[in-house]
């Protein structure tokens, strides 16, 4: 007989964000992630890797275009909000532009909807 067909769908966007981001990442930053595939964003995007300053990791970054995204959940960035701005302050100095956002797990339903909204506008704003 043959092997099973495979199925396609969330299997395999499983795989697939997997393959592409940072074995620590956040169930909020896997969320994004699969919405921003969905939406087709993620060309050009790569995850968790530093720029211009070791010190600091963004989420998301789109390097052609020179902007970063933060995900800044309430657990973690309750305390580091003068820490978050020097971070800021510096990309933008070096002319990258950076979108923090700032939300209270889980990351899911109109939440996720609005963030992936927020996203949208940041990458297109250029475009306009």
């Amino acid at each position: 007989m043959g092997e099973p067909a495979k199925k396609e769908g969330s299997q395999n966007m499983t795989q697939s964000f997997r393959e592409k981001m940072h074995p620590a990442v956040s169930n909020a930053e896997i969320e994004v992630f699969k919405a921003l595939s969905l939406a087709g964003l993620t060309s050009g995007m790569v995850t968790q890797r530093p720029i211009v300053l070791k010190s600091t990791v963004p989420d998301f970054q789109w390097g052609q275009k020179r902007k970063a995204i933060y995900l800044d959940g309430a657990q973690v960035h309750r305390n580091r909000e003068e820490w978050d701005c020097e971070v800021d302050e510096l990309l933008e100095k070096k002319g990258w532009a950076v979108l923090r956002i700032r939300y209270t797990p889980p990351l899911i339903g109109k939440a996720l909807q609005d963030v992936l909204g927020q996203i949208k506008k940041f990458l297109n704003a250029d475009e306009e």
